[in-house]
């Protein structure tokens, strides 16, 4: 009888064990940095996961002032599976930071987010899990 108990705890230790080595973790979100010649976009996304997003998102001169454009739109893309996303439009929150919400990143993987302001566009790209 105790062979059977030591067994069994042996296996649920064994088991808790790979739970805790394999479950998936979230990578915290950090910031992800693109230039153009003439400006900085920093892109944060409110996740690293995979499903609705949103992007926190400020743009400045080189020298790291605020720039504002008419326009920000933010276009989200995976390539490498055929996926876009209809392009959306950053709402403004004070000069040089923006914000857009709802944007439904579906699937785990490497996507790319094309930033546009005015004639400067960068592509960022974003690995989610």
């Amino acid at each position: 009888m105790k062979r059977y108990v030591l067994i069994a705890l042996t296996v649920v230790v064994a088991a808790a064990g790979a739970l805790i080595i394999l479950w998936p973790r979230t990578v915290e979100a950090q910031p992800h940095l693109a230039e153009t010649g003439q400006l900085r976009f920093v892109l944060t996304p409110a996740s690293t996961k995979s499903g609705v997003n949103s992007f926190d998102l400020r743009i400045t001169d080189l020298q790291g002032k605020p720039v504002q454009g008419d326009e920000v739109v933010v276009e989200p893309a995976m390539p490498q599976m055929g996926h876009a996303i209809a392009p959306l439009t950053a709402g403004p929150l004070e000069p040089g930071h923006y914000q857009v919400g709802d944007v439904g990143l579906f699937m785990a993987g490497q996507w790319e987010i094309t930033v546009s302001l005015s004639a400067q566009r960068v592509v960022i790209p974003l690995l989610l899990t």
